[in-house]
């Protein structure tokens, strides 16, 4: 057994007492063990924290900061000096201690720059080398003095550990993997030697150097600019990836001096012919162990880089200048950084005892017994445990060196001058653009600080100019000529978020009043997450093609409304958001309108499913809507595939992520290719120049900090409500809605009409009564499928024809073969009815007839101008015909038992004679359409209600097909009058009127 001790003898603890035996029993123990080796993982592991550690803290000390957390980077920073300027230690010769100098000023101030190149095999320390001495600089140089741009080609992250210092103008990492960074690397450098030349002429200096000098004695207005260190780690693989660099890097390197532009390349091998050009521009080189004496004498000009580092420790190597080879091993930063532990000896320096007063003699009296008088050495003894403690607890994310120290640049580079931003992370690095900070930056204000009228300019996105060093805000502005908008893109680009973002842009800064927004969602249901804006009149989705219509039909009677009451006012676009919006005195032609939006999501396939429609669209957009405050916003697929005209009329074009960039119309089709597949990646000119862009969306901050950047719809609706709720807590009303029709029209509700017009129903278009003009037409038919009321129309114009004239003025001739009719018509006006077909055909012939029209014709000895103006002055003849296809003739479908009254069709109008007809829609090509009396009818522009059908039955008349629709619903159709949708009044039943029972009412 052993004995375990706690006692402590001058820092190191007796662990145990060993048990006593013979020497024999060790010998034979010893021998038995013997063929084991010994391995101590943890302690080896131990040792090299313990290594490490010194290796920080030797960094540290260097600096004379004793406790890292507590280090104030202002001391060094003041220090700062003409002479040990761009100045620092690049690491110590491993023989004498001495600190090895890298100065990156040029030789006439004594330095060894402005470029230089850095070369080692790997794991030689390369990336450890380049993070402690720009850390160096870090430490003390300010930002005013000094901005840093880090480069990294494979994406390790050895400089992502300096990221934060305030030098630092960015991290561009994965240079490998991404063309378009490169892009941006190689405009953001050309940009910035443009933008120093451009400062320094206006401020008439040829050089950096005398710039600053005069700022820091004569002209402190000036903005600083300060020396830019460019380092670049792997900077060979760089140029194997992109050759062309080589010419913006011997830009740089050529102009650099002057403007104080440095690069420091590091690379595993000298690509020679490839960095000839950088190469004649160094004027240092820094050489770490190589894999041969050849690649040594390319990277430092002898062999000494193979042949004096073999065996030696990471991070070792020359420095050469001016053929000096200086040997130094580079500071690890990298190590655990283990604080300072303060002793009592230390701690009473620090703080001093307190001795209580006393007579103050001549003469010597000893200290107080409770004054302490430890030495150092119990300190060091108490410390060194502390920190073996600390070190064996230490793990892959305890804090470093480089991280505290890094930490405390950070901290102190918050009260420094910002300093221009040359390096803007990529758009593909910025997960989302919220509405509030798109508001914020443009507006100046929070986004729920809603304005009544912002002109109708709003950001909806930012373009990313790496030349220019800005993102700046993608802006719209609908007050003019550009108030139609396109946005065209591939499938999940982001075409709808783009609109979703535009509306609530300009919800947030117009009144209900002010905007109003009417929609067609043909693109998965995403507008409709917009409908809580109370400037929302109304949406119309896929599904609801009635309601689809509904909307475009209020946005044409808008307008056409507007053409003739603008007219009358005396006013334009203009003056009507003058005197509406602005207080300008004159009539207003109020029509509860500002500026319209009709919102088309997905208009190749509104297209596909209403042709008609999509014509009636294009007109609005391609005609003079955008002269009246009407706008239309629209999605498609490809630039090729929209309407010339309409795009034409589109002056703001928003192109999204194209499926090949020869669809392009951005005015850069390279960069069309390189659009990555981001939802609202976009490309987009300004001026002469084609930028990436990245459509915002539609969402606050707070918002999607609740559900993340890949957000739904729900985010799209709480943001809505946040909206809505701010207009309504300032007492605004809502846009007024899109007018619907009534599910159900009595026949009392419908007002008086015009005389020469039978009432039918309530139109869409002013929710007013609309009929059969008489006037227009002599003859209407309508068609539909079975139980569309068909049936009920006629029963409805024979009230109203019995309401509209005396018996002795309109009699009715009822051919109805489902005996439907017959209790709806008074006797005092009908003239004869049947429901045989075979009858119904001898009546016909009748009718027809030489001596029954005798009276309704002419005199035949009336000169041809006469018999033009004349008219039948008796009784009007109204001939109404049920099911009108079950009256064609078996087997003749364009010939029907009626097909006598064919001459009479054509003469409605001068014989005062009038055809009411209801027939199946079902195959109507085939079965009616093609009959002589339909297409007679039709020829004299007769009106047509088109009620419930499939689309499959073909174009009834004009292209247009019928639809699906509840009973009673349908397209009243004039060629001259114009289209509109209508509900069809319910008729009184007679007095003691009983169905039929197996019938249906409609």
């Amino acid at each position: 057994m052993t004995e375990v001790s706690s006692r402590y003898a001058k820092g190191l603890k007796f662990a145990a007492k060993p048990d006593v035996m013979s020497q024999v029993e060790f010998e034979v123990f010893a021998r038995a063990i013997s063929r084991f080796e010994r391995e101590d993982a943890a302690t080896r592991l131990l040792a090299e924290r313990a290594a490490d550690a010194r290796a920080g803290q030797d960094f540290l000390d260097f600096f004379e900061i004793a406790d890292a957390r507590q280090w104030d980077p202002h001391t060094l920073w003041s220090k700062m000096t003409v002479q040990n300027r761009l100045r620092a230690a690049l690491g110590k010769n491993p023989t004498s201690g001495k600190p090895v100098w890298l100065d990156l000023k040029e030789s006439d101030e004594s330095g060894m720059g402005p470029h230089g190149m850095l070369t080692g095999q790997i794991g030689s320390g390369k990336s450890e080398t380049l993070v402690a001495f720009i850390l160096a600089l870090a430490m003390t140089h300010n930002p005013e003095v000094l901005q840093l741009i880090l480069g990294d080609f494979k994406g390790e992250t050895a400089m992502m550990a300096l990221a934060d210092l305030p030098q630092v103008q960015g991290v561009i990492s994965n240079l490998e993997e991404s063309s378009s960074r490169l892009d941006r690397l190689e405009d953001m450098l050309n940009g910035e030697v443009v933008r120093r030349e451009t400062i320094l002429k206006a401020a008439g200096y040829k050089d950096v150097r005398n710039y600053e000098r005069a700022r820091a004695t004569t002209r402190p207005e000036l903005e600083p600019l300060g020396a830019l260190l460019i380092v670049l780690d792997e900077f060979s693989e760089l140029l194997k990836i992109r050759p062309a660099l080589t010419g913006t890097f011997d830009t740089v390197a050529r102009k650099g001096r002057g403007l104080w532009m440095h690069i420091l390349n590091a690379s595993q091998r000298v690509e020679s012919g490839r960095m000839a050009g950088m190469i004649s521009q160094q004027t240092y080189s820094i050489g770490l162990k190589l894999k041969d004496a050849g690649q040594s004498r390319q990277a430092i000009g002898s062999p000494k880089a193979y042949t004096d580092l073999i065996g030696a420790p990471v991070g070792t190597g020359f420095l050469v200048h001016e053929d000096e080879h200086q040997l130094f091993r580079s500071f690890y930063v990298s190590a655990p950084f283990i604080a300072p532990v303060v002793g009592k000896a230390q701690r009473r320096r620090q703080e001093g005892q307190f001795i209580d007063a006393h007579r103050f003699e001549a003469g010597v009296h000893s200290l107080p017994i409770d004054i302490e008088l430890v030495g150092d050495e119990d300190d060091r003894a108490a410390q060194e445990q502390a920190e073996a403690q600390a070190l064996a607890q230490t793990d892959v994310d305890s804090p470093t060196v480089v991280s505290t120290l890094v930490g405390r640049l950070a901290e102190a580079g918050r009260v420094c001058r910002p300093m221009h931003r040359m390096y803007l992370p990529p758009l593909e690095d910025v997960p989302a653009i919220p509405l509030d900070e798109m508001a914020q930056e443009f507006w100046g204000r929070d986004w729920l600080d809603v304005t009544a009228d912002a002109g109708l300019r709003v950001p909806y996105g930012r373009a990313d100019d790496p030349f220019a060093h800005t993102q700046a805000l993608v802006v719209a502005d609908l007050s003019r000529a550009q108030g139609n908008v396109m946005t065209v893109g591939a499938p999940q680009s982001g075409k709808s978020t783009a609109l979703q973002t535009i509306v609530t842009s300009l919800a947030i800064s117009h009144s209900p009043q002010r905007v109003q927004f009417y929609g067609v969602d043909f693109g998965g249901g995403r507008l409709d997450a917009l409908t809580g804006l109370p400037h929302i009149a109304g949406i119309a989705g896929q599904g609801n093609a009635e309601k689809v219509a509904r909307v475009v039909s209020e946005v044409e009677r808008i307008l056409r409304d507007r053409v003739r009451s603008w007219e009358i006012a005396g006013c334009d676009l203009e003056e009507f958001r003058a005197r509406k919006f602005a207080g300008k005195p004159g009539e207003v032609p109020d029509d509860g309108h500002g500026d319209v939006f009709l919102l088309v999501d997905n208009l190749p396939g509104l297209k596909q499913q209403d042709i008609d429609l999509h014509g009636r669209i294009v007109a609005l957009g391609s005609g003079s809507a955008l002269n009246y405050g009407i706008h239309l916003l629209v999605t498609n697929d490809q630039w090729a595939t929209a309407n010339l005209t309409l795009k034409d009329k589109c002056g703001t074009r928003v192109e999204m992520r194209v499926q090949e960039a020869t669809q392009s119309e951005a005015g850069d089709r390279e960069m069309a290719a390189k659009v990555p597949d981001q939802p609202g990646r976009g490309l987009i000119k300004d001026g002469g120049k084609t930028l990436h862009f990245l459509v915002g969306v539609p969402v606050s901050s707070t918002v999607l900090s609740s559900v993340g950047s890949d957000y739904g719809q729900d985010a799209v609706q709480q943001t809505c409500a946040l909206i809505a709720q701010r207009w309504s807590a300032l007492g605004v009303a809502p846009a007024p809605t899109l007018p619907t029709l009534p599910a159900e029209v009595q026949y009392a509700e419908l007002d008086d009409v015009p005389r020469g017009m039978l009432k039918l129903g309530i139109g869409e278009q002013a929710l007013a009564t609309v009929g059969v003009n008489l006037a227009e037409c002599s003859h209407f038919y309508a068609v539909g499928s079975a139980k569309s009321g068909r049936t009920t129309v006629l029963r409805t114009l024979i009230t109203s024809i019995q309401q509209s004239f005396t018996p002795e003025a309109a009699k009715i001739i009822a051919f109805d073969v489902g005996l439907e009719l017959g209790a709806f018509i008074d006797p005092a006006y009908l003239m004869f009815y049947s429901s045989d077909a075979q009858e119904i055909g001898e009546a016909a012939k009748k009718l027809a007839s030489k001596e029954s029209m005798a009276k309704r014709t002419p005199p035949a000895d009336a000169s041809p101008e006469e018999k033009a103006r004349w008219r039948f002055t008796g009784p009007r003849l109204f001939i109404v015909i049920d099911d009108f296809t079950l009256l064609n003739v078996p087997g003749y479908s364009s010939m029907s038992v009626v097909a006598p009254l064919e001459p009479v069709v054509s003469r409605g109008r001068q014989m005062g004679v009038h055809f009411l007809v209801a027939s199946s829609v079902k195959n109507w090509m085939s079965t009616t359409g093609g009959n002589k009396i339909i297409s007679g009818m039709s020829a004299a522009g007769a009106g047509v209600l088109i009620l419930d059908g499939a689309r499959d039955d073909g174009p009834i008349v004009a292209g247009i097909r019928a639809t699906p629709r509840v009973p009673g619903r349908g397209e009243l159709v004039y060629p001259k009058s114009g289209r509109q949708v209508i509900q069809v009044a319910t008729p009184p039943l007679p007095e003691g009127y009983s169905p039929i029972a197996h019938r249906d009412e409609w």
